[in-house]
Formats: structure tokens, sequence, C-alpha cells
């Protein structure tokens, strides 16, 4: 490989070493040794400009610290016995004898979850609600141990109460959408897909999706998001002034990313898609491995815990298999028929997206889903019929009812897969070293085929 190909990727080596240094701190390590290592390194890197290699090692090198210090902002674990006011920061999830409930903790800008004894005061609880624990607890708190009430909200930071103010929007939306429901399995289906609240999502239903390889489109993802650019600037293209479809159409990602919460997979695709949109404008194009590499130190650099998210890894490892595996199928299965190039596209991003995740899918589910191609097919252009519609049930109730009935029937259908013989290979635990070595084979074999393909292409090999 020439050495102008090794540099189509310049941040990935950056990313890396971001990663690197937010796993290798350790909680409660020092600031200012970690800040004089970093200035040291900037002055080695300016010193050192007579030899370029040696000044990019050094560069590369500074993102370690960086990300022990991004890391360093983690607030550490909350002592269960103390007092605190913490704020409502999701929708409750009633469970048999509890209910689960998202708190966020002025002063650490953190999230924990508990269990509150289930009674009326506990059931009426909406986003935003303030609560005073007279113990934090680790998990279970009974009914004594909390109460209404509080300045925590205007204690939080700018940005949390932003975030909170947008779940309470969303929360309404929710409850007008909720109203037209007659069936809980559709209605958690559509509110997961449209929304990103999946708490109202029975088991049997996260357990039918799952099998069927389709447990992706309950969380929203990079799939959701582009669905939703489409629709956005479907009538700009060709007219003069496209660029202010683009503009609309970023503002209206970052309004549905508020909305939904601002998860780590919706924050990521909204970063790729509008820095596409800011290179589409000037006619230019970047190299997709970037733009993900960029979205993913942006994430983490605002918030280095995302990196221990399982929705964060899922998502961005899935996009990178994408990224790194379609081009190798297009050229090594060119197809001239637009239905057959349709047909290949599905087919070729739901198996080499699977193929990137099922290691990590195996290490925190312990299941593979066998029929995963065949759902699929059928998923990708569902899938977008159904966010255009739950958007609209959403934005107009008196359509919910038809949305949620064609609901009904997906989930009926999906459940008829999921009960097939053979449907899911279950009981897979790997552990961490043979989930590495696993991504290390994977890496090893797209290597290999890139190098065949070059070699190929070389020989005389015509390009599709």
């Amino acid at each position: 490989m020439t050495g102008k190909r090794q540099h189509i990727v310049p941040l990935a080596a950056p990313t890396v070493a971001l990663i690197a240094g937010i796993v290798m701190v350790a909680q409660g390590t020092p600031r200012w040794p970690l800040l004089l290592a970093l200035a040291a390194n900037i002055v080695l890197a300016v010193a050192v400009s007579r030899w370029p290699r040696v000044q990019s090692a050094l560069l590369v090198s500074g993102f370690v610290w960086v990300g022990m210090l991004s890391a360093q902002r983690v607030p550490p674990p909350v002592n269960p016995d103390m007092a605190a006011e913490a704020v409502v920061a999701g929708e409750p999830l009633e469970k048999p004898k509890t209910v689960a409930v998202d708190l966020l903790l002025p002063g650490q800008d953190k999230t924990v979850r508990r269990y509150l004894w289930k009674d009326r005061c506990s059931l009426s609880l909406q986003p935003g609600d303030a609560l005073v624990l007279h113990k934090v607890g680790d998990g279970y708190v009974p009914a004594a141990d909390w109460q209404r009430g509080g300045n925590a909200f205007s204690r939080l930071s700018h940005w949390s109460r932003v975030r909170l103010r947008c779940l309470q929007w969303r929360h309404r939306l929710l409850l007008r959408l909720h109203s037209q429901s007659v069936d809980d399995d559709a209605y958690g289906v559509l509110a997961a897909m449209t929304l990103g609240d999946k708490t109202a999502l029975s088991r049997q239903m996260r357990d039918a999706y799952a099998v069927a390889g389709l447990s992706h489109v309950l969380a929203l993802s990079g799939l959701h998001i582009g669905i939703i650019y489409m629709l956005l600037t479907m009538g700009g293209r060709g007219r003069r002034r496209y660029w202010l479809w683009q503009v609309a159409a970023v503002l209206g990602l970052w309004t549905f990313a508020f909305l939904t919460g601002l998860s780590p997979s919706v924050v990521r695709a909204s970063l790729m898609l509008s820095i596409c949109a800011v290179f589409s404008l000037g006619g230019r194009t970047g190299a997709s491995v970037n733009l993900l590499c960029l979205a993913a130190m942006a994430i983490l650099l605002c918030d280095a815990s995302s990196l221990y998210d399982v929705g964060f890894q899922l998502s961005f490892v899935s996009v990178l298999s994408i990224l790194l595996f379609m081009p190798l199928v297009n050229q090594l299965c060119p197809v001239r028929s637009r239905p057959l190039r349709w047909l290949r596209d599905v087919l070729g991003v739901s198996a080499v997206a699977q193929l990137g995740v099922a290691p990590l899918v195996a290490f925190y589910f312990g299941r593979f889903p066998t029929y995963f191609l065949l759902t699929n097919l059928i998923a990708v252009p569902v899938v977008m019929l159904m966010v255009y519609a739950g958007l609209a049930a959403v934005l107009f109730p008196s359509v919910a009812p038809v949305v949620l009935g064609g609901v009904e029937y997906v989930n009926k259908a999906l459940g008829w897969i999921a009960q097939m013989p053979c449907s899911s290979i279950d009981g897979l635990h790997p552990s961490l070293l043979r989930v590495v070595l696993l991504y290390v084979l994977l890496a090893a074999v797209y290597l290999l085929i890139s190098r065949l393909s070059i070699a190929a292409h070389r020989s005389g090999w015509p390009r599709p």
C-alpha cells in the first residue's frame, strides 16, 4: 500500500489513543501530573518539527493524556448512605413491586437507577420532578426514605436542564400517543422507534425482536436518524437554495436528538450527518471513517463514560463494520441491475453489521440470531414506513390508531419468526479476551480481503 493510502483515515490513530487514555486512567489519579505530561508532550512535538514522523507520533500520543484527563471528569461512585437531592431523568418503569427511576444528581451530572416502592406517589413521577432522598441507597429505596420537593432542578447544569425540558416535552407527546393505543406492545414498539422510550416494551417483545435480529430497530440509531434526514432533505434536491434545506435538516436532526434525550447513538449519527451536510455545501465529501472517528472523539471528550455504554459500543462498531466491509462487498459482487443492487445493499449492510457486532452481542447478551438476513430484508423498508408513520402519529394523534394497528401486524409476524426452529443460538458467553481475539481475527480477515482485492485490480480484474 502506498503512503498516500495510509493517510486516508488520519483521525483513526488519535481516536484509538483517546480511547486508550480513557481505559488506562485510574479513578482518583491527580490531574496535575496529567496536565504536565500533556504540556511536555506538546512542547516536544513543537521542538521536533524537523522530523515529521516523530512529531506525528508525539501528537497522537498526546491524545492518550487528553483521554486520561477526560476520564477524570467522570464522577466517583455515589455513597449509598448519604442524603441527596435528585431529579427524575427519564420515564419511570413500573415493575411488579417497585418503580424503576433514573435519577440525576446535581453537582455530578450522573444518572443512577433506583427502585422505589410502588405506590400512588411513585407511579405519578414524571421527568423533571425533584426528589429528596434521605439515603441514596444502592438499589431499592423504601417509601420512607424519599419524598417530593427540593431545589435540585435549579442546581443542575444548564445542559442538564435543557435536556430535562426536552424530556418533559417528550413525556407529553408519549401521553398523547398512549391515549390512542389499545395494544401495549404496539405502543411500546412505536414509542421506542420514534421517541426513544423503551420503558413500555415488554420482555416478550424485546425477546421477539432480539431473536429475529432486529434489536437495533428498537434503539434509536443511525438507521432512524438517516431516515429522518432523508425525509427532511427530500424536497430540496436540485433546488437553487439547497443550503437552506441542509440547514433546516441539521436543525431538525438536533431537535430530534434533544427530544430523545441525547443518547450516544443518536448524537453520533447526528454529528456524522451534520458534518456530511456541511461538506456537501462546499461540494466536498469526506472519508466516512474519519467522520465516525470525529463523532466518537467529540462524544468521548464530552462524556468519557460513554465508552462503557453498550449502546455506544454497538452503534460505533456496527457503523465501522459497514464502512469498512461494504466497499469490499460492492467490489466482490458487482451488480448492474437496480433491483438487484438494492437487494445486495440491504443484505450486505445487514450481514456486515451483524458480523461486526456479533462478538459484543454474544458477550453482553449470550445470543446470536440466525435469521437476521431474512428479517432485515423485510425490516429496512418496513422500519422506514414505521418511522415516518410514527412521527405523523405523534404530531397528529388522529392517525395513531391506524399506525398502531400496522405495528401490531409487524409484531405478530416477528413473534412467528421468533418461534421458528433454530431462530437463535443461545448460551454464548465468551470472555473479554476471546472477544478481543475475535476482533483481531476480523481485522486480519478485512486486511487479507482488501489486499487480495487490490492485487486483483492490479492484475486486470475490471472494477464494477
